[in-house]
């Protein structure tokens, strides 16, 4: 990717699998339940490596995608892309970060909660 090409993260989030009118990752036990990393890119058209990860207390990495080749179709579109994990991850509640690379570059960041099952289902 040449210096002057910018991607730009238009919108991403996390959400539980099976509540995608939530947003962030639900746990049990320690554990995350199946969610969705869910976003979206625009820029000069083309094929770009791509990676996500979750991170606490700045630069720490508690998870990270596999790198993989994503094509975005140009500035005047949104490239949607969507990611489902399985794999159990150990996470506390509490915040997060959602960072994401395109061709080892830092493109952008987006915060979200980490929360019980319990506390999810607890009547308000």
């Amino acid at each position: 990717m040449p210096q002057e090409y910018i991607v730009e993260l238009i919108d991403a989030k996390v959400v539980p699998e099976d509540r995608r009118f939530d947003e962030g990752i639900l746990v049990e036990n320690g554990l995350t339940l199946p969610f969705l990393v869910e976003r979206g890119w625009s820029g000069p058209g083309g094929y770009y490596l791509e990676q996500w990860s979750i991170r606490r207390s700045g630069r720490e990495i508690l998870h990270s995608s596999e790198l993989r080749s994503i094509s975005v179709r140009g500035p005047q579109s949104v490239s949607r892309y969507s990611d489902r994990v399985e794999a159990p991850i150990q996470l506390e509640e509490g915040n997060y970060l959602l960072a994401f690379v395109i061709e080892g570059r830092f493109m952008g960041s987006r915060e979200f909660q980490v929360t019980s099952v319990e506390k999810a289902e607890a009547p308000a």
